[in-house]
Order: structure tokens, then sequence, then C-alpha cells
């Protein structure tokens, strides 16, 4: 009678337990949300040093400001600051860290990586790469999501007339803790 007791008890137990994980997990989890944007930028500040293992070959600090031109029309200016390692200023790979401010204050921080090459019969750079949104504030605070993007230069760097000019698609996902 004592073990019929004993194991009902913990039957019970663990009944509760499902029953309040199921109650729970619907308000615990997000919903995801869907993102597509083109970032509009130019660079504004360029630092290369030569590695003296090849011609052409540099690491570097690279800044770009510009525009996020968000599907549902939402706008967001775009600032991002990249390390590089290219060859001949053409094929290379690069990482860094994009903060997106909005009109009403609230940003979103993503951290990313990717690949820079000419494309055969081109002059011109793409890149294209794969990120995620780690940080963010206001209406974005608890993001989290992944991203991935493609891209191309529709100007060179120069010194004298541009700064080398890109546009970037991105496309990706993101989760929102529920308040």
């Amino acid at each position: 009678m004592k073990k019929n007791k004993m194991t009902f008890t913990i039957l019970g137990c663990i009944c509760i337990s499902l029953i309040v994980t199921l109650l729970l997990l619907p308000t615990a989890q997000a919903e995801e949300k869907a993102v597509k944007c083109k970032l509009i930028s130019q660079n504004t500040k360029i630092d290369a040093i030569p590695v003296p293992d090849m011609e052409g070959h540099v690491i570097g600090l690279l800044e770009k400001r510009g525009l996020a031109i968000y599907e549902d029309g939402e706008i967001a200016a775009y600032h991002t600051r990249t390390t590089f390692d290219v060859t001949k200023g053409k094929e290379g790979s690069f990482g860094g860290y994009t903060d997106y401010k909005f009109e009403d204050g609230s940003t979103i921080v993503s951290k990313y990586q990717g690949t820079s090459w000419v494309p055969s019969g081109k002059k011109l750079s793409s890149l294209k790469g794969t990120g995620e949104y780690i940080n963010g504030t206001g209406r974005f605070e608890g993001i989290k999501g992944k991203l991935s993007f493609s891209g191309k230069y529709i100007t060179p760097y120069t010194k004298d007339e541009t700064k080398g000019d890109t546009i970037v698609e991105v496309t990706g996902s993101y989760t929102l803790p529920k308040k």
C-alpha cells in the first residue's frame, strides 16, 4: 500500500510539472520576426597596414556610415566598424560590428563576418557574410537573431573623388523577449 501511494505521489508531481511547463511555454517564447533591408553607405575612414608576406596584402580598419532602409519603409542611421585582411584590395575576409539608430531612439547592434572578392569581368568588390543581432535598446531591448547579407561596391575607394560607396541587402530574423 505504501509503495502504491508513493508511486501515485511521484506520478502526480510529474503531471503537475508537465502541466505548468506547457502552460508557461507559450509565454516564455517570443515570436520570430523576419527582417529585410538595404544598407546604402560610404566608407568614412580606412586605415590599412601592409603585411610583408606578398605584394598587396593589407590588414586594417574600415568605418562606414549610411542608411538602412527596411522593407516596411522604416529608415535607420547605419554605422559599422570592420577589421579586414585583404590581398591586392580585392579578395579577403572581414568582420565587425554595426549599430542602427532609429527615429524613436531605439537601437540595434549586430556582429558579423564575411568575405570579399572581385567577380569575373568586374572591377569592384562584392561581399557576403553572416551575423547575429547581439544587443538592442528601446523597442529592441533583448533582441536575439541571425542575419545574412550580400552586396557590392558601387564606386571605388579613392582619396580624391569617392570613399567607396556600397549597397548591401540584409535578410534575417530576430526575437524579442515577451513583456
